[in-house]
Parts: C-alpha cells; sequence; structure tokens
C-alpha cells in the first residue's frame, strides 16, 4: 500500500514569498494586523486539491490593503511577480511548482475599513509534497 506524503505548509510558504517581496513596505500575515498599517497584505488558504500524491494544489487568496487604488494594484502587481518568481525554487524547504489560474487583481471595499482601498487575486500554488533534495555546494 502507497502512503501519500503529508503536504508542505502552503500558507506558510506563501506568506514567507510576499514578505521577501514586499520587505517593510507592507505588513504581511494570515491575520488582520490590530493596529491598521498604511499598507497591510492578508494571505489565506481558500480551498485546493491533490491532483497527485507529489503535489499539493493550494488555492490562495492575497488582500492588499493601502490608501488608494493605484498603491494597491501596484501591491498586488507585486504578489503576482514574486509568486511567479517563486516558481523552481524552494521556500523555506518546500519546493514551488507553479503559481497559475490567477483570478484579479479584484477591487472589494472590506466592509469594516472603508477608509482602505482593497484589492484581492488568488491563484493555484503548486507545492511539492516530497522534500527537495539538497545538492552540496560545488557539486
Amino acid at each position: 500500500m502507497y502512503a501519500w506524503p503529508t503536504p508542505k505548509p502552503a500558507l506558510k510558504t506563501a506568506i514567507a514569498i510576499i514578505t521577501d517581496a514586499f520587505g517593510v513596505y507592507a505588513l504581511v500575515s494570515a491575520n488582520m494586523p490590530r493596529q491598521l498599517p498604511v499598507r497591510f497584505v492578508r494571505v489565506d488558504r481558500i480551498g485546493g486539491s491533490r491532483p497527485n500524491p507529489v503535489t499539493d494544489s493550494a488555492r490562495i487568496l492575497i488582500e492588499c490593503f493601502g490608501p488608494d487604488p493605484a498603491t494597491v494594484e501596484s501591491m498586488c502587481s507585486t504578489v503576482d511577480e514574486a509568486m511567479h518568481n517563486a516558481i523552481g525554487t524552494i521556500v523555506d524547504g518546500v519546493f514551488v511548482r507553479d503559481w497559475g489560474n490567477i483570478n484579479g487583481p479584484l477591487r472589494r471595499p472590506h466592509p469594516d475599513l472603508l477608509s482602505m482601498v482593497r484589492m484581492q487575486v488568488d491563484g493555484d500554488l503548486l507545492l511539492s509534497t516530497s522534500t527537495p533534495a539538497v545538492v552540496p555546494p560545488g557539486s
């Protein structure tokens, strides 16, 4: 009997990719901040599938918040660029296979944060469920 490997943490991986792209420019988290900064990004897993034993296809929702539409649209572009640039890399021990089936950016006002602009992007983050081989430098 074949045992399917446990999926790697997709939400944690997405947050790491996006955090690296924004640095100190915007807070990135799975939770809404208690004290609202000028710009922030909220990331969540909203579904997905296991198309085969070695791939987890995680549906990731990214919500960008900021002071005006131009800033937030630019933030969404940064997110998409970062996710695409992560393809083929290892992020915190997780091999990123693909970022696709993308929707957005879509402007959707947040009912509790009407003073901020919110745009959403969602897509499928495909991750390897197996542990990537580490090749020593110079091999």
